[in-house]
Parts: structure tokens; C-alpha cells; sequence
């Protein structure tokens, strides 16, 4: 998707339109959740129409400063989101054996074992450190939950988190982002 041309706005704004209404009518099936208690604007991160992942941005997406975490939620295996996540600094792979090295690259990276609670439920994650970020991955509820942290972001171990309850604010925010990032403010 293009956000800052090639749509005339009338256009870009109904796709939007109805990628929200899509947003609302799976968002009662994935769970979103929050960094709880901190104090950093939130939006909509990333959705997929399938309904398989959807995630939550903490921080200013449109600015290269300050904190940038997004928790993701995944019917998927979280580790591979983790990974697929860990890629996007490693570099897209242009073959195979590329994907493969990759790979073994992720897979022997340093791991440690952290808790991270959600909805005040102790869960489970694996965490790996980066020099100013940070992943997590994890289970709660039956869904996959990702936690990617870029930008000196809070230590892992200060954070918990908490269930958006609705999906509203989070995608005005994201209409907000967009519409700023299309030049229409």
C-alpha cells in the first residue's frame, strides 16, 4: 500500500474505510494488547485481513526518535514472527541460501528466558537482545504474542501488558498518522 501518493485521496480514504471496518469486525476474534501504563501515543500497527495477526504501535511510527515498540498478537507461531520481525534488520534474503543462512543466524542467536505478565497473568516469553532493541515471544490465551522493541525502548523486564479494549482510538490514531503522512493535515 502507498500512503503518500499515486491514490487520489477520495480513493485512498474508502480503501481505508474498509480496511477499518475489516479491523473492527476481527478484532473481537484476535486480541490486541497494550504496553501497560506507558505514556507514549498508540495506534494500529499491523493487521492482517485474515485475521492472523494484528498488532499494536507504541511511539511515533512517522519519526525516527524515540522508542518504537509494536506487540503483535498471531494464530501463528510467534517464534517465526519474532524471526520474520529480526529479518527486517538482517536484511531481505534474495534466495534460498541466503534464507537459509538467516535462519541458522536466528536460530543461534543468544536467548533468555523472561516473564512478562498480561492481563496480570504471568506468560512465558523468549527474549532476544539486540544493542538498542529488543524481541520477545510468547503465548497467551491460546495466541501468539510479539513483542518488537526498536530505538532504546524500556528493558523488557519493565513491561507488562494489558487488552485494548477497543479498537477505536487505535485507528483514528492510525487515520491521524496517515493523513499526516499523506501531506493532508
Amino acid at each position: 500500500m502507498e500512503f503518500t501518493g499515486y491514490l487520489p485521496p477520495d480513493e485512498f480514504w474508502a480503501m481505508n474505510d474498509r480496511t477499518d471496518q475489516e479491523v473492527r469486525d476481527g478484532a473481537h476474534l484476535l486480541p490486541l494488547f497494550s504496553v501497560t501504563n506507558w505514556d507514549v501515543p498508540i495506534m494500529l500497527g499491523s493487521w492482517q485481513l485474515d485475521g492472523s495477526e494484528g498488532g499494536v504501535m507504541h511511539g511515533n511510527a512517522t519519526s525516527p526518535a524515540g522508542p518504537l515498540v509494536e506487540v503483535v498478537t498471531t494464530t501463528q507461531d510467534p517464534r517465526g514472527i519474532a524471526r520474520n520481525r529480526w529479518r527486517v534488520s538482517a536484511g531481505i534474503p534474495h534466495d534460498l541460501e541466503e534464507l537459509q543462512r538467516q535462519d541458522a543466524t536466528f536460530n543461534a542467536l543468544p536467548s533468555e528466558h523472561l516473564i512478562i505478565t498480561i492481563e496480570g497473568i504471568p506468560a512465558p516469553f523468549t527474549l532476544w537482545r539486540g544493542t538498542n532493541s529488543w524481541l520477545a515471544a510468547g503465548t497467551a490465551g491460546g495466541f501468539g504474542v510479539v513483542i518488537d522493541a526498536q530505538r532504546n525502548p524500556p528493558p523488557p523486564e519493565a513491561v507488562s501488558l494489558t487488552r485494548v479494549s477497543d479498537v477505536g482510538p487505535l485507528l483514528q490514531a492510525r487515520r491521524s498518522a496517515l493523513k499526516a503522512a499523506r501531506g493532508e493535515v
